[in-house]
C-alpha cells in the first residue's frame, strides 16, 4: 500500500494536452487563412493611395510619420500572413517557451528536479505516505487519531486539486487567446481598436504569470511536504501524538496554500493589468499633464466663474486672465486719475433750443421748461 504510485494528474494532463494541441493548431490555420486576403489587400491599397495623396501634394502627414505607419502595417501582415511566423513568435514563446523556461530556471537547481504535471501526483502521493506512516503506528481504537490523518489527506487532495485546476485552466485560457490572435493582431492599426490589441497581450501574459506562480508555489509545497516526510520517516514508531502534530502543521499548510492559490489569478491581473493598459494610461496621463481651460459656470447671484482648469493649459489660462484682469485694472486706474475731482462741479450748459427740437414738444404729463436762448 504504500508503494502504490498514482499518476492522476499526470493522466489528466496526457488526456487534455493532445486534444487541446490539435484544436488550437485546427483553430489557427483556419483563422490565419481567413485572415490573408484581407490583410494583403489592406496594405496594397493603402500604399496605392498614399502615393496618391502625396502626387498629388495633398498629405499634410510627415514623411516619418507615414514610414512609421508603413512600416507598422507591414509587420502585422508579415507576422499574420507569413509562414509559420505567427506559430513561432506567439505560440511557442506564450505556450511553450515561456512557462518551461521560466519553470526550468526556478527547478534548475534546489531539492525540486523538475516541476511539470506529474509534480502535483508527486505533491499528493508524499501527502498519502506521510498520513500512511503515522496510519501504521495507530491501533483499531485510534479512531480520533485516524480520522485526523484522513482529514489530512483530504486537505491534501483538496489543496493539490485546486492548484492544479488552476494550472490547467490558465493553460486552456491561454491557448484560446493565441487561437484567437490572427483576428486580434490587426486591431493594432486602428486607433479605435488598438486598445483591444492591448488587452489581449496583458490577457496572455497573465496567463503566463499565473502559471509560473502556481509552478513557484507547487515548488514551496513540494520542498515543505519533503521536510514533513523526512521528520515522519525519522520519528519512526515514536508517540503517534507527536507524529500527529507534525500532520496538523502539514494541514495547516495546505489550508494556507490553497488561500494564496485562491489569490493568485487576481496577482497575475493585477500585473499583466499594467501592460494591458500602459498606452492608454500614458494617454491619460499626458492629457493630465496638458489639462484643459475649463469652462464657465454661472452662480445663484448671477456671476460667471471659470471651473475645472488643470495641467499647463489650465495655468496658462489662468496667468492670463490674471494678466487681462490687471490690465483692465490699470486702465480703470488711469481713467480715475484723468476725472475731475469728485468735490469738483462741472458747470451745466444747457442745450439751445434751436438744436434741441425735443425741448419744444409737450407731452400730456409735462410741461417743459421754457428753452434757453442762443447764445
Amino acid at each position: 500500500m504504500g508503494d502504490i504510485q498514482w499518476q492522476i494528474f499526470a493522466y489528466i494532463v496526457s488526456q487534455v494536452e493532445t486534444p487541446l494541441v490539435a484544436a488550437v493548431a485546427d483553430v489557427l490555420t483556419a483563422f490565419l487563412t481567413f485572415v490573408v486576403t484581407p490583410l494583403r489587400l489592406t496594405l496594397v491599397l493603402y500604399i496605392a493611395l498614399t502615393g496618391l495623396l502625396v502626387l498629388r501634394g495633398e498629405v499634410t502627414e510627415t514623411g516619418a510619420v507615414l514610414f512609421g505607419r508603413l512600416l507598422k502595417m507591414i509587420l502585422v501582415v508579415w507576422l499574420v500572413t507569413g509562414a509559420g511566423v505567427y506559430q513561432q513568435y506567439v505560440y511557442d514563446l506564450f505556450f511553450v517557451m515561456l512557462p518551461n523556461g521560466l519553470a526550468g530556471a526556478l527547478t534548475s537547481s534546489g531539492s525540486v528536479s523538475a516541476v511539470s504535471a506529474e509534480s502535483f501526483d508527486q505533491v499528493w502521493l508524499k501527502a498519502w505516505r506521510a498520513g500512511l506512516e503515522v496510519w501504521r503506528t495507530l491501533g483499531w481504537s485510534d479512531i480520533a487519531e485516524k480520522a485526523v490523518v484522513v482529514l489530512f489527506w483530504g486537505v491534501a487532495i483538496l489543496s493539490t486539486g485546486f492548484c492544479f485546476a488552476i494550472w490547467l485552466i490558465s493553460r486552456v485560457i491561454l491557448a484560446l487567446y493565441i487561437a484567437l490572435g490572427p483576428l486580434l493582431v490587426p486591431l493594432v492599426l486602428f486607433a479605435a481598436t488598438r486598445a483591444i490589441f492591448e488587452r489581449w497581450i496583458g490577457s496572455l501574459i497573465s496567463c503566463v504569470i499565473l502559471q509560473v506562480t502556481t509552478i513557484v508555489l507547487l515548488y514551496i509545497v513540494l520542498g515543505v511536504e519533503q521536510q514533513v516526510v523526512g521528520r515522519i520517516v525519522v520519528m519512526g514508531s515514536v508517540d503517534p501524538m507527536v507524529m500527529l502534530q507534525v500532520l496538523l502543521a502539514g494541514m495547516i499548510f495546505f489550508a494556507v496554500a490553497a488561500y494564496v492559490a485562491f489569490q493568485l489569478p487576481a496577482f497575475a491581473a493585477s500585473l499583466s493589468g499594467g501592460l494591458a493598459f500602459h498606452t492608454g494610461a500614458l494617454a491619460r496621463a499626458a492629457q493630465g499633464a496638458v489639462g484643459s481651460t475649463g469652462h464657465s459656470r454661472v452662480d445663484a447671484q448671477g456671476n460667471s466663474h471659470r471651473t475645472g482648469r488643470s495641467g499647463a493649459l489650465g495655468a496658462l489660462h489662468l496667468a492670463g486672465s490674471a494678466g487681462w484682469r490687471a490690465a483692465a485694472g490699470a486702465g480703470r486706474r488711469a481713467a480715475t486719475r484723468s476725472a475731475p475731482p469728485a468735490g469738483r462741479r462741472v458747470p451745466f450748459r444747457p442745450r439751445c433750443a434751436a438744436l434741441s427740437p425735443r425741448a419744444r414738444t409737450r407731452t400730456p404729463f409735462h410741461t417743459p421748461t421754457p428753452p434757453a436762448p442762443c447764445p
